[in-house]
C-alpha cells in the first residue's frame, strides 16, 4: 500500500449535504430520493441534518445546546421544531444529526481526547429520545455499533474470514487481519442529558454509568426532558500515516487491502478521486444513520409489545456480531484495579459479564489467583488478550 493511494488533506472535498438530506431526512418524496441516489426509494426517518466545517466535539456541542433548552424550557424560533413522542418543542428533536468535517476537541469514553485531519473522518452525533425505559439505554451505542457493522460487512464487502467488522464490547468497531489483533476502525459514545438548570450539561457516559440511569430515578431527578446523545466517529480516508494508533485502522485502508487481497489493480468505486472519496464518506454516513434508525425503531415497536423481554431481545441482537463473548479478556478499572478471565455474555443493562480468575489492586502489583466469580462491569477498558496470557 503506497502513498499515492492515500489523498491529500487538501484535495479532499466535504460530505454532500443534499444527498444527507435527500436519503435521511423525513418528508423528502420517494421519487426524489430514488432520482438523486440512484439507490432505494425509502423515505427518512431523521428530523435534522446538520453539518458544520468545524467543531470542538459534536457530542458537546449538542449536549450544550440541549442543556440551553431545558433552562429555557422551550425552544423558540423558525428551527424549532415539536418532537412527535414527547410532545417537547425542540430544536434538536428525536433523530437529529449534527456531523462535521473536521473535530478538535472530540471525547471517548472515560474522557479522553482526540482530533483527526479535515474531512477524513466522520465525526457525528444524533440526538435520541428513545422510546425505551431508561435502563436499556446502555445498549444504544451498542446498538449504532451493529448498525455500522452491518454496514461495513453488507455495503462494503468486510464480510471475510481475514477481513471481518466486529463490534467489541463496550463501543468499538473492529476488523479482523489476516494476522495478528483486530484493529479499530470506530468508537461510538453515548451521553444520558437530563433537564438541568446548570450552565452546562449534566451528562454521563451511558456505558459507565448505567446504574444511575435506571428506572425512574432520573425521570423524577430532572426538570425537563430526557434525551441521549449519540457520537459515532469513523475512520474513512485515513492513511496509515494519519492513524492515531497503529492498532487502528480506516475504511479506505481496509478497501486498498480488500483489493489486493482480490488481485485487483484498479481501486475502484471511485476512490482514485476527490468527488469519489467524498461520496464514500457521504454514503458510509446515510447508511449508517438509516440501519441504526432502523434497528431503533425495531426495538421501541418490540418494547411496546413485550416489555418484559427488551433485554433478551437486545442482547440478541448484539451479540451477533460481538467478538468479546469468548475470549479472555484483561478488564482495567478507572480506580487502576484490573481484573483477569473470560468473557461469556451481557446482563440484562448490556454489561459484560466476566468469569473472573485473577486479580490486580494497582498495574505495579502482579496478578492474583483468585476463586472463580462472575463479575459484571459497566465501566472499564476490555483488552482481548491472546490465549497464552
Amino acid at each position: 500500500m503506497t502513498s499515492e493511494s492515500f489523498p491529500e488533506v487538501d484535495a479532499l472535498l466535504p460530505l454532500d449535504e443534499k444527498l444527507l438530506r435527500r436519503r435521511l431526512l423525513m418528508g423528502v418524496p420517494v421519487m426524489e430520493v430514488t432520482a438523486a441516489s440512484g439507490l432505494d426509494g425509502d423515505s427518512g426517518a431523521y428530523a435534522r441534518i446538520e453539518r458544520v466545517e468545524s467543531v470542538g466535539s459534536t457530542n458537546q456541542y449538542l449536549l450544550d445546546a440541549l442543556a440551553a433548552e431545558s433552562r429555557h424550557g422551550v425552544a423558540h424560533g423558525a428551527d424549532s421544531a415539536a418532537d412527535s413522542d414527547s410532545g417537547v418543542s425542540s430544536r434538536w428533536p428525536h433523530l437529529s444529526v449534527l456531523t462535521a468535517e473536521e473535530q478538535t476537541g472530540g471525547r471517548g469514553r472515560l474522557g479522553r481526547s482526540w482530533a483527526s485531519p479535515k474531512s477524513t473522518s466522520l465525526s457525528t452525533s444524533v440526538v435520541l429520545r428513545p422510546r425505551l425505559d431508561p435502563a436499556h439505554w446502555g445498549w444504544l451505542s451498542m446498538l449504532a455499533g451493529r448498525a455500522l457493522v452491518d454496514t461495513l460487512r453488507q455495503d462494503y464487502g468486510l464480510d471475510t474470514e481475514s477481513q471481518r467488522a466486529v463490534l467489541k464490547w463496550p463501543n468499538d468497531v473492529q476488523v479482523t487481519q489476516a494476522s495478528g489483533a483486530e484493529k479499530k476502525i470506530s468508537g461510538i459514545l453515548a451521553a444520558a442529558v437530563p433537564g438541568t438548570r446548570s450552565t452546562r450539561a449534566a451528562s454521563a457516559d451511558v456505558t459507565s454509568a448505567r446504574a444511575r440511569f435506571q428506572g425512574t430515578a432520573l425521570a423524577d431527578a430532572q426538570t425537563g426532558p430526557v434525551a441521549v446523545v449519540l457520537g459515532v466517529g469513523i475512520n474513512v480516508l485515513l492513511s496509515p500515516q494519519q492513524l492515531p494508533t497503529d492498532a487502528a485502522t480506516s475504511v479506505l485502508i481496509e478497501l486498498h487491502r480488500a483489493r489486493a487481497e482480490a488481485g485487483e489493480e484498479h481501486a475502484g468505486r471511485g476512490l482514485d478521486s476527490p468527488e469519489g472519496l467524498a461520496l464514500l464518506r457521504t454514503e458510509l454516513l446515510c447508511n449508517v444513520l438509516k440501519r441504526f434508525a432502523e434497528r431503533l425503531a425495531t426495538v421501541e415497536d418490540y418494547a411496546s409489545r413485550k416489555p418484559e423481554h427488551v433485554s433478551e431481545f437486545l442482547s440478541e441482537q448484539i451479540t451477533e456480531v460481538l467478538s468479546t463473548i469468548g475470549q479472555r479478556v484483561r478488564v482495567e478499572l478507572p480506580d487502576d484495579r484490573a481484573e483477569r478471565g473470560v468473557a461469556n455474555g451481557l446482563s440484562p443493562d448490556g454489561a459484560l459479564q466476566v468469569l473472573v480468575t485473577e486479580f490486580r489492586t494497582d498495574p505495579e502489583e502482579p496478578w492474583q489467583p483468585c476463586e472463580p466469580r462472575l463479575n459484571s462491569f459497566s465501566a472499564g477498558d476490555v483488552v482481548h488478550l491472546r490465549p497464552s496470557l
